[in-house]
């Protein structure tokens, strides 16, 4: 960094690395690099090569009150069922969507009888199942994909027909089995034998499975254990079961310790996994690593469930605190990161899935108000901000004489405006620097007005409130050069 004998110069690039390692615990971080931000709000690194605003979000055509949503979607089909058709579970409701709208054909949106609280939906031979809590016990519903629906199907028409507990039921399928949560159980349902076991696995009173997934000829089965509402401390396992799903014995288990699961998630043959440890701030990310999880980042923010994470540009989006997250990277060669990529709507959400190619997330107010959108465009509620870099030491501190900055080609109304923040950020510069100009690439500033005696630490601070929904000011290069000056 230094150059020279009393000047320094300072690049911020690289910024796929996302968050610093460091951000969840502390937003004036000095650890991590040039690319790594300190704090990160509605910002898109994923592409890889620069910084620039996260996507905006776009209702589906009859996606809130005014259409058919009328209550909160809480999970929503990740694949599509046939060409630009899929499903999707609210309150009391099953919905039908496309990739741009909430279908209403008079089958759709079905109420279905009892239901307070969808849950999960599968499809398995033909035929769409769809579990759910009522005022006591639960349910699955089947639909036959034309105009048939029976919903409360589990409990009155296969072999072992039986109520569920009033539970979170996560659930997952292959070939012609599907594995769910049932609250403390493990539940089965073989259709060649259309046999249902709704406590197939028991894991104990105080136990619930809070994920569910199919991979490589085994079910993981993710289960925490203990008083799980309020602040009370959970423990984590996940058990792998065989993939038959004959037996009544576990084939092996991973434990992530006194922490609570809240998903796991397959990319790539890699099963991720994400937890919380209540003794510490925020949550972890991590994957399965023979019998232990190994974490790979921590950041603040609510545990999302199994039916708020998709994959996204061979990453993980995951919803938490009504944000949307991604973790990953879009290629190998680069590193795996974290990053705070969207809003997710309304304060509450819900659900997220990508059944078409583009996330959709559900999300409400908490009171009358409720939407289905997905990415669409840019916001331009966007910032991020760099680490602190100490610069000054001793009877020294700096002053910064130019910041070039370097864009891609900008578009009409692109723009994003620069500060810097110093002192720890109790220096702010008054007038922010303009990132803008059709055409442009390299932006070149100077006159800062910053503390005449000059400075200890700096960050840059980017925002594009200012900026546009159609044109995004992508930035690949912030080049800060200065010189040190004697304070004392």
């Amino acid at each position: 960094m230094a150059s020279g004998d009393n000047n320094f110069s300072i690049t911020l690039d690289k910024f796929h690395v996302g968050l610093s390692p460091l951000a969840f615990q502390n937003s004036l971080t000095e650890y991590g690099s040039g690319g790594h931000a300190s704090v990160m709000q509605n910002v898109d690194v994923v592409n890889g090569e620069y910084v620039t605003q996260g996507a905006g979000l776009a209702n589906l055509t009859n996606g809130t009150q005014a259409g058919y949503v009328t209550e909160l979607i809480q999970f929503i089909m990740d694949k599509a069922v046939s060409d630009n058709l899929t499903y999707a579970i609210g309150t009391s409701k099953l919905f039908s969507l496309s990739s741009s709208a909430v279908i209403s054909d008079g089958a759709f949106p079905h109420t279905i009888t009892g239901c307070t609280d969808g849950e999960s939906i599968q499809l398995l031979k033909g035929k769409l199942f769809y579990f759910y809590n009522k005022a006591s016990g639960g349910d699955i519903g089947t639909f036959n994909l034309a105009t048939t629906f029976d919903d409360d199907w589990g409990s009155t028409v296969p072999t072992g027909a039986t109520a569920l507990e009033n539970a979170i039921h996560p659930s997952d399928k292959k070939e012609d089995i599907i594995v769910f949560g049932n609250g403390r159980y493990a539940g089965t349902y073989i259709n060649e034998t259309t046999t249902l076991n709704t406590t197939k696995l028991d894991f104990g009173q105080d136990a619930t499975v809070s994920d569910v997934l199919y991979n490589a000829g085994f079910w993981y089965l993710a289960v925490n254990s203990g008083i799980s509402s309020g602040t009370n401390r959970t423990e984590g396992q996940i058990y792998l079961y065989d993939g038959a799903a004959i037996v009544s014995t576990l084939t092996d288990e991973a434990g992530v310790g006194m922490q609570k699961i809240g998903f796991l998630y397959r990319v790539n043959g890699v099963v991720y996994v994400a937890y919380q440890d209540l003794s510490s701030t925020g949550f972890i990310i991590g994957y399965l690593n023979g019998r232990s999880i190994s974490p790979l980042a921590r950041f603040t923010g609510t545990l999302p469930t199994f039916a708020q994470k998709t994959l996204y540009k061979n990453t993980i989006l995951f919803l938490s605190s009504g944000s949307v997250y991604a973790a990953g990277a879009i290629v190998p060669e680069l590193p795996f990161h974290l990053s705070q990529i969207a809003d997710g709507g309304y304060a509450t959400v819900g659900a997220i899935a990508a059944p078409f190619g583009t996330p959709i997330i559900s999300s409400t107010d908490g009171s009358s108000n409720f939407r289905l959108a997905k990415f669409s465009g840019y916001d331009t509620s966007s910032a991020w901000k760099s680490i602190v870099f100490e610069v000054g030491a001793g009877k020294y501190k700096a002053m910064i004489d130019e910041i070039i900055v370097m864009t891609k080609t900008l578009g009409a109304s692109a723009r994003c405006d620069m500060k810097i923040e110093a002192n720890q950020g109790v220096d702010i510069q008054t007038t922010a620097k303009q990132i803008t100009t059709t055409g442009k690439r390299r932006h070149y500033f100077n006159n800062f007005g910053m503390t005449p005696g000059g400075i200890e630490d700096f960050r840059i601070a980017l925002d594009w409130s200012n900026g546009s929904a159609t044109n995004d000011c992508a930035i690949r290069k912030i080049i800060i050069n200065g010189h040190f000056i004697q304070s004392v």
